[in-house]
Parts: C-alpha cells; sequence; structure tokens
C-alpha cells in the first residue's frame, strides 16, 4: 500500500502532522507523527490490510478508548483509535529510546543486576494490567520499550480490543501477531488456542523474555514459527543456569518455573514474581548482584514525651539522608515513610507498600545530655540482619549516626570507595542549634501556614545561634518559597529573604545538595528563572541521587515545557524512591491531565488527596479534570470543598468551576470578591484562568502579565494549564511563553 501514508495524512487531517514511516512492528505499519494542538509526537500503528474485512472498528475504537484507561508508570497509554482506507490504527506517545530487542541485538545478554530491575519494572505492569483485566497476549522484546534504562511495555488493550472488535467469521486474526502473539514468547495455551487462556500466558512470555535477557537467545531460537510453537508445547528449555552459570539459582528457578507447560505449575500472578525477584540475593556472583533497598522507618520516641518527637523524626530524617547517599543502595523517600507512621503495619506489609527488601526500624530516649539509641535491620520475613544499642551523650550525635548507616552498609555487604568520606557530616557544632533545626523541620512536614511561619522560627534561631549554619539557611529559603507557593503572601515580599538565604548556604556548603536545591528553587518559582534553576536541581541530584524533592521539581519543570516523556520519567523515579508521596502523585495526575487523557488523571489525584486530605492542589487539578470530562456537578463540588479554607486561591478555582460549567453568574460574583474586595493573595495566573473561561482575553493577558511581574509562581505553568489551551496558538500567548523561558 504504497499510497497509505498519503492516505493516513489525510485521515489524520491538520490535526496532526505525519513526519515519516518507522521500522514495522510485525505486519503494523507504524509512523511517526506531531499532534499540533498539544506540540507532542505520538505513534501511530496501522493494523495490517488481513483485519479489514473482520473488525468493527467503530467497536475496536470504543475498546481502545477503554483500554487508553490503563495509568502505570511502566506502560505506555495508548490514546486514541480510527481507521484509514478501511484499516484500523491506533495512536500512543511517541518514547525516546529503543526497543529491547534493539538492545538485545547490540549488546546481547544484560548484566543481572539490569535484567533483574527490567523484570520487575515489566512484571509491575503485567500486574497492574492483569488486575485491571486486560492480558497483554504479544509480551515480547519488540512491545518493551527501553527510555533512559528504564522499561515501558507497549500495545497493553490492543489484543482485547481487537478480540472484542472481531467478528467470529472464521477469518482474519489467525495471521495477525498482535493478537495471538509471537512464536518465540508463546505460552503452550496460546499456541493451541486454548478458549481458556487467561493473563497466566503473559506470564510465560515474560518467562521467555526474562530468558532471553539472562542467556541471550529466547528459548528456542533459531527453529521455523512452527517449530517454534510445537517446542513451547512440548520440550522444556535448556536450563538458564546451563547457558549462564553465574546467575543466581533462585532467579534461574523463577524464570524456569514462568516457563512450565502447565499454568498451573507457573506463577499464578505478576505479583509472585514481584514478591520471587526480592529473593534474588544480593551476593550471588560478581555480575549477579541486585541492587539492595531499606525503609527507614519513623524512629519510636520510647520516652513517651511529645516534647521530644522532632528528635526521634529528625534522626530517623538524618539517617534517610546519610543512606540515600550511597548509590549502591536504594532508600525509600522521607515523605512515604512518615505516611506510615503509627498504621501499625508489620515488616511484610511496609515492605510490599515500599517495594524494598530491608527494614530499619527502632526507638529514641533522651533525657537531659543522654541518649540511648536502638535499632535493628529485618528482612521482609522478620529477619534481624543486625541490631546494635547505643548509650551516649548528646555530644555524639552525628557519631552515632555515623555508626548506624555504617553498619546498615555492612550488613547489607555493600562495598564503599575507600576514596569516600565519612556519610554523616556534622552539619554545626552547636547542639542547641541543631535542635532548632529538628523542631523546624518537625513543623515545616505540616506543610500549613501556621506549620510554615513557626518552622521559619526554628531556622531562624538555629541561624542565629550559628551563622554558618548552611541547612538551616537552605532550610529558611525553602520554607519562605513554600509561603509564596501557597499563596499567602505575595510572591514579591518573599523573593528577596528567600534569594538570600538561599545564596547563604551555598555560600557556607557549595556541595550541599539542600544549598543547590534552595538556589534552584527560588529560580524557579520565584524569579521565573528556567536557565538557572537547571543546572541547580541537576548538581543537587548529582549530590543526592535520593533527593525526592529535587527529582520532583525537575519533574514539574519538564512538564512545564511539555517534555512529557522526559517529565514521566523523572516521576517515575521520583515515586519509585518515594511511592506515598502525594505532591508526586498529584504531579502525574497534571500530567495525564496536560496529555489529553482526564479520566487517567483523576485516580492519581484522588490518591494524593487519599495520602493527604488537605491537598488542596490535587483538588484544584481534578476540578479541571471534571470539567474535563463534562461531570460538572462533581466539578463543582471539589471546588467548593478546597474553597471552605477560605484561601483566596481556591476562591479563584471554585469562580473558574462555576463559569466553566455554565454557571456564568455565580463564578462572576466571586471573581468580583477577589478583584474589588482587598483580597491581596489571589495568584494573579487563577484569575488570569477565570477570565480565560469568560472568554475576556484582555481580561486574561493583563493578568498574566500581572502574574509575571509579581513573580507568581503558579504562571510557570499555563503552558500545560487546560484553561489556556485554546490560546496557545496566539500570537501574544507565544511572547508570554518566550517571555517565561517555555517556548
Amino acid at each position: 500500500m504504497a499510497e497509505l501514508p498519503a492516505e493516513l495524512a489525510t485521515t489524520l487531517g491538520t490535526a496532526y502532522t505525519l513526519e515519516r514511516e518507522l521500522g514495522g512492528a510485525g505486519m503494523s505499519r507504524v509512523f511517526l507523527a506531531a499532534e499540533n494542538a498539544l506540540g507532542r509526537r505520538v505513534v501511530v500503528k496501522v493494523l495490517p490490510a488481513e483485519m479489514s474485512s473482520s473488525v468493527s472498528v467503530e467497536r475496536f475504537k470504543r475498546e481502545i478508548a477503554l483500554a487508553a484507561r490503563l495509568q502505570h508508570p511502566h506502560i505506555v497509554p495508548l490514546l486514541s483509535a480510527g481507521e484509514t482506507q478501511g484499516l484500523p490504527y491506533f495512536t500512543m506517545p511517541f518514547i525516546e529510546g529503543e526497543s529491547l530487542r534493539a538492545r538485545l541485538i547490540r549488546s546481547g545478554e544484560f548484566q543481572i543486576v539490569d535484567a533483574v530491575r527490567l523484570m520487575r519494572e515489566v512484571a509491575s505492569a503485567l500486574a497492574y494490567a492483569h488486575g485491571k483485566g486486560i492480558v497483554h497476549r504479544d509480551i515480547k522484546p519488540e512491545n518493551i520499550l527501553l527510555t533512559e534504562q528504564h522499561a515501558v511495555v507497549a500495545d497493553f488493550g490492543v489484543a482485547k480490543a481487537l478480540s472484542a472488535a472481531t467478528e467470529n467469521d472464521g477469518t482474519g486474526l489467525t495471521s495477525v501477531g498482535v493478537a495471538l502473539g509471537t512464536p518465540a514468547y508463546m505460552a503452550p495455551e496460546q499456541g493451541a488456542a486454548d478458549p481458556n487462556m487467561d493473563h497466566r500466558a503473559d506470564l510465560y512470555a515474560f518467562g521467555a523474555v526474562a530468558y532471553e535477557l539472562l542467556t541471550g537467545k529466547a528459548p528456542f531460537a533459531g527453529r521455523s514459527p512452527q517449530a517454534m510453537i510445537a517446542a513451547h508445547i512440548t520440550e522444556t528449555p535448556e536450563s538458564v543456569t546451563t547457558r549462564r552459570p553465574a546467575v543466581p539459582t533462585v532467579l534461574a528457578d523463577l524464570v524456569m518455573r514462568c516457563l512450565e507447560k502447565r499454568p498451573l505449575d507457573r506463577p499464578q500472578r505478576a505479583e509472585d514474581i514481584l514478591r520471587e525477584l526480592d529473593r534474588v540475593p544480593t551476593t550471588a556472583a560478581p555480575d549477579g548482584r541486585v541492587r539492595p533497598s531499606v525503609a527507614v522507618l519513623p524512629m519510636v520516641n520510647d520516652d513517651g514525651d511529645a516534647e521530644n518527637e522532632h528528635f526521634s523524626d529528625g534522626l530517623t530524617d538524618e539517617l534517610i539522608g546519610a543512606l540515600s547517599q550511597v548509590a549502591e543502595l536504594s532508600v525509600s523517600g522521607r515523605t512515604s515513610v512518615f505516611a506510615l507512621k503509627g498504621k501499625g503495619l508489620d515488616v511484610r506489609a511496609i515492605a510490599n507498600l515500599l517495594h524494598v527488601q530491608h527494614v530499619l526500624e527502632g526507638s529514641v530516649r533522651r533525657a537531659g545530655d543522654r541518649l540511648k539509641v536502638r535499632v535493628q535491620l529485618v528482612d521482609t520475613n522478620g529477619n534481624v540482619l543486625w541490631s546494635d544499642a547505643y548509650n551516649r551523650t548528646m555530644t555524639d550525635v552525628f557519631a552515632v549516626q555515623e555508626e548506624i548507616a555504617q553498619a546498615v552498609v555492612q550488613a547489607l555487604e555493600i562495598r564503599l570507595s575507600i576514596s569516600r568520606g565519612p556519610l554523616v557530616r556534622p552539619p554545626t557544632t552547636d547542639l542547641a542549634a541543631y535542635d532548632l533545626y529538628l523542631r523546624g523541620r518537625g513543623v515545616r512536614r505540616r506543610l500549613d501556614q501556621e506549620g510554615l511561619s513557626r518552622a521559619i522560627g526554628y531556622f531562624e534561631q538555629a541561624v542565629e545561634r550559628d551563622p554558618k549554619y548552611a541547612r538551616a539557611y537552605a532550610a529558611l529559603a525553602d520554607a519562605h518559597i513554600l509561603r509564596a507557593v501557597f499563596s499567602a503572601i505575595p510572591p514579591l515580599e518573599v523573593l528577596p529573604v528567600a534569594r538570600m538565604h538561599a545564596a547563604k548556604a551555598l555560600e557556607l556548603d557549595p556541595d550541599l545538595a539542600d544549598a543547590h536545591w534552595a538556589v534552584g528553587h527560588v529560580s524557579f518559582a520565584l524569579d521565573l528563572d528556567l536557565p538557572t534553576a537547571v543546572p541547580e536541581f541537576k548538581r543537587a541530584m548529582a549530590l543526592d541521587p535520593g533527593h525526592v524533592d529535587v527529582r520532583h521539581m525537575y519533574a514539574i519543570y519538564l512538564l512545564d515545557l511539555r517534555r512529557f516523556p522526559e517529565a514521566q520519567i523523572e516521576l517515575t523515579r521520583a515515586l519509585a524512591t518515594d511511592p506515598l508521596m502525594a505532591a508526586a502523585r498529584m504531579t502525574l495526575g497534571r500530567l495525564n491531565l496536560s496529555t489529553g487523557q482526564p479520566d487517567r488523571a483523576i485516580p492519581p489525584l484522588l490518591e494524593s488527596l487519599e495520602l493527604s486530605p488537605g491537598f488542596t492542589y490535587a483538588r484544584e487539578h481534578l476540578v479541571h479534570a471534571y470539567l474535563e470530562l463534562g461531570r460538572n456537578d462533581e466539578a463543582i463540588a471539589e471546588a467548593e470543598r478546597a474553597a471552605a479554607n477560605g484561601g483566596a486561591r481556591e476562591m479563584a478555582v471554585t469562580a473558574f468551576a462555576y463559569v466553566a460549567a455554565g454557571q456564568r453568574s455565580r463564578g462572576e460574583a466571586i471573581l468580583r470578591q477577589l478583584t474589588e474586595g482587598g483580597r491581596r493573595f489571589a495568584p494573579p495566573t487563577h484569575i488570569a484562568m477565570v477570565y480565560a473561561a469568560l472568554d475576556d482575553q484582555n481580561a486574561m493577558y493583563e493578568w498574566l502579565d500581572r502574574a509575571c511581574l509579581e513573580h507568581d509562581p503558579h504562571v510557570m505553568g499555563i503552558n500545560i494549564l487546560n484553561p489556556f489551551a485554546r490560546f496557545r496558538g496566539d500570537e501574544r500567548f507565544i511572547a508570554m511563553l518566550r517571555r517565561l523561558s517555555l517556548a
């Protein structure tokens, strides 16, 4: 069909610009196109002509729309479906990188640690999709894409859509690989066309891919397609360890169990595979090392005095920070471990929630100048790998932190570089200043205005006692920035002091990740200066790869620039470290909303609110998602819940929701309160949103200009905020984007 590209371009119309044809995927033809309205690139897969007589395109489109609801960091989402020349097609985002097949061709078998990581990511995608009732039916290296070393699985839901849309007339689908699978990875029941085939066929295919990752070849490579199918039904493949003795036994056994002929003899769920991967030993062979992982649980305040709670929490924070510096160790983020505080969960439940192999738990008793710390490191089965108790004076607090961190590293058999310095650098010699800093960190965690104000007070006392306390200056900058971001005070009132504190932190300690984070955060959120912010974010991540706040903010920067695949990668990394981070889940919802998938935005936004019920930013974006879906009553209800605290930003969101839902007069009444009633702190960007909904473009641009002049942090999001979507082609809007370095 040499004319297919021209016909497809006509079908897609002006919404897309067809760029070029990519390499084929089986019998499909694959094209790269630019989606003009959203400024992103998409892949268009046109299915083969053999299907045209047997597939109901309208049913196929409906099924693809259902499959598009799948939302997981390791699944490439489906976007839309249609037909051209009678041939069905579907679209999905274009992922920068290469397929696992291309990598295998270029490099052969994987290092074991990399193979286990990819297996975990694919298994997590399978677990999610199977939980939603969707079987892939064609797991193979061609459908696993690698982007910055992470795996994402493509074409989930396509086979189900084809099956549901195919007329049962005995034609068509038997020759289409996407529907029945690929011979090299096909489960026996799939090759035998068993009508009772279920999700366990995907687990067999997963095993075949894992076999190839570890040995460099598929189980029955080199045979004809018919011979491969027969071999999968009747032959046992050569063992993984025969082909590669260095593979840990537990890993090799898992792969071979996935390749059992009878579905009942395989792992029954992808979750079972994930648990088995947790059992792969951290030391087995020179290349068989799997990166260990640990969660540092909030230390129990053993004396029961609430006045010392900040100290036990602070010790937890310090140990997380120290262990996060070990590149060979994966450490759960602060937000997630503190979200589990007081939940009464056992070690196994915590490990499953945070996806870690080990848990560090303990207690702290502080009495005057005396300090008693008990800690133990346990595995997911509750086995104690190491424990100790420290009876010291407060002057030894940093030495105790270093000893605990080093003991954990030693217990996990991690080899640190000889040239590496200590994991804990005493941030101050003044223990009273340190105590004030910990008190500030404790109340700052609440993220409300009272907590931020009190945190600033503690941090100011800390630097007054020790003017060289770099971390306290960085914390001061952070707290001031958050007050502006949360719309408590005008940003211009915050900017000079936040900028001063961030610069002071960097001057005192140029190698402090928090200092670079503070400078980058000020530059991004208040100075609206992206060229300065980005290098600081990258330097902070280089100094502390486990600094989730930086990685999350970098993802927001990429999102604001509409660099959606890169933003997805950084969010995936942030949530891998801190899976219960409410702000990152909200940003995932924003990303889905920004890519035209409001239905996929709702679950992470609801999860964000479940983790942090008072987080009105998540509620604000939930309002936008409901409006996009035409669920106006729900949008207004959410807006009113957000506005219940009387905040001006939340009132602006409510005004926008009323206008967008057709209740113009109610929205205008709230707008008058915000613009004429002396409320100084309503973000100009949010006022501009209301005028956008009212279609008053002059007022909208006036308030956006004001947002830039007043350094409103929210203006950095105008390139992705749905209320402004229809203005993106307007010259005045493009000029605004250039002004903010967002073009």
